[in-house]
């Protein structure tokens, strides 16, 4: 008996392991009520990197060195530079928690995704190897957008408390 009861707890914690495994960010306008809550209610006392505010500046962060590193090591256009400043300078403000800034971050990440598809399937013409790039940008792009969107909707439940 003892036996079969440690099976069964065994199984909860799996079961619990699988439920935990989100994809909302695949539908990114989905917002997890207890998330906001947690995020608005713990906003000062949250680690950087567990805050909306955070998660979001550091993947803009990501994204200016990846570009960096693709201007530098693989001779992608130095007018990228251009990008990589302004998502600097929006990082700042993203973490400081200015709404303004998240919209920014969202309008301009899409801008460059949608972009960025544009010029690879351009270069790619009617070859299969454009339509690689689809699903990689789209995931990217949602992934992205998750976070700054949580982090928005973060800032406006704080306003209006």
């Amino acid at each position: 008996m003892n036996h079969h009861t440690e099976g069964n707890e065994h199984e909860k914690k799996v079961a619990v392991k699988k439920a935990s495994f989100d994809f909302s960010w695949i539908f990114w306008w989905q917002i997890n009520a207890d998330e906001l809550k947690k995020q608005v209610h713990e906003y000062k006392t949250l680690k950087f990197s567990q805050s909306m505010r955070g998660i979001s500046a550091i993947l803009l962060w990501i994204s200016v060195a990846a570009t960096a590193a693709f201007v530098l090591f693989l001779g992608m256009d130095q007018s990228a530079f251009i990008d990589t400043a302004i998502f600097l300078v929006l990082s700042f403000f993203v973490a400081k928690g200015h709404r303004w800034a998240l919209i920014a971050s969202m309008l301009l990440w899409t801008f460059e995704k949608v972009y960025s598809l544009y010029t690879q399937i351009q270069l790619a013409g009617a070859t299969d190897s454009g339509a690689a790039f689809i699903v990689p940008t789209i995931i990217w792009w949602t992934v992205y957008m998750h976070a700054f969107y949580l982090a928005f909707k973060v800032e406006q439940a704080r306003r209006k408390a």
